[in-house]
């Protein structure tokens, strides 16, 4: 009896074994990221770009639990003409309980783009051991570079998720970011959480806002997080918060550069 239930089990792990297209994971609190400095590797794909004075780039954000919406996107984007697109901005939430699964799967996904993307941390990202997973993945939390005549000023915007201790967003960081892009033509923000929201640390609110106001050539502040597609200009100052839905609802946001005036619109795959 002993020996049939033995060969039963080696039977069925065997067959899981098999099934699996990623190393067996032993917890989810496990961090063994598949691949490591995403963000990095993206960017200097970026950069190796032709700059133009003219391009388009998608805007995502939310992506966990939208597995089979993921996919669909990633299919979409890869029919699309070359050069229609130049590299795709995910505003963070690509797992839903900071599990080394959720970023697997965000991985196994991705890799097959033909086009860069970039990765900012959402606060989902955060939970369990999602922020070392983070980490290892794509890199730093707050981060820049540029594409021609316009620079992006990505940061952790998640403050409920260190107890609002003051430490996120580090505006200092994002000040000295402004100040090293203030001979390019545009600079469009990316985080999570908008100033306006109560996730986000409404004593950094006012100085957030006096910030990205002081800069003549701040054109886009872009987020995610609330799930729901939003836009506001949330300190009067003529520059646009958009937020994008979840990409469960099969939508993102085009976004348009043209010299120094941006369009965007809600798309729909």
């Amino acid at each position: 009896m002993i020996r049939v239930y033995l060969v039963f089990i080696f039977t069925l792990s065997s067959l899981l074994l098999s099934s699996c297209k990623r190393p067996f994971e032993y917890s989810v609190l496990e961090v063994r990221p598949l691949a490591k400095d995403l963000n990095t590797i993206n960017i200097e794909k970026i950069q190796s770009l032709k700059p133009k004075d003219h391009f388009t780039f998608f805007f995502i954000s939310d992506t966990q639990v939208a597995y089979d919406q993921l996919e669909s996107f990633v299919k979409m984007v890869n029919k699309l003409p070359q050069d229609s697109i130049s590299f795709i901005l995910n505003g963070g939430d690509v797992a839903d309980y900071g599990t080394n699964f959720e970023y697997n799967y965000y991985y196994d996904n991705i890799k097959k783009l033909n086009v860069p993307i970039v990765t900012i941390i959402g606060n989902h990202d955060m939970l369990g051991n999602g922020r070392e997973l983070y980490k290892q993945y794509f890199g730093p939390e707050d981060f820049s570079f540029s594409f021609g005549e316009t620079g992006f000023i990505l940061f952790n915007s998640n403050s409920r998720e260190v107890a609002f201790d003051g430490s996120l967003p580090n505006l200092s960081w994002v000040e000295n970011e402004i100040k090293s892009f203030e001979n390019k033509r545009n600079i469009i923000y990316l985080s999570h959480i908008t100033p306006d929201n109560f996730d986000y640390d409404q004593s950094k609110k006012a100085q957030h806002g006096q910030l990205i106001s002081s800069a003549t050539n701040s054109r886009l502040s872009l987020h995610g997080h609330t799930h729901s597609y939003h836009e506001a200009e949330v300190f009067n100052d003529g520059i646009p918060y958009v937020t994008t839905a979840t990409l469960r609802r099969r939508s993102y946001v085009k976004v348009a550069v043209h010299g120094d005036s941006i369009s965007y619109s809600q798309e729909f795959f």
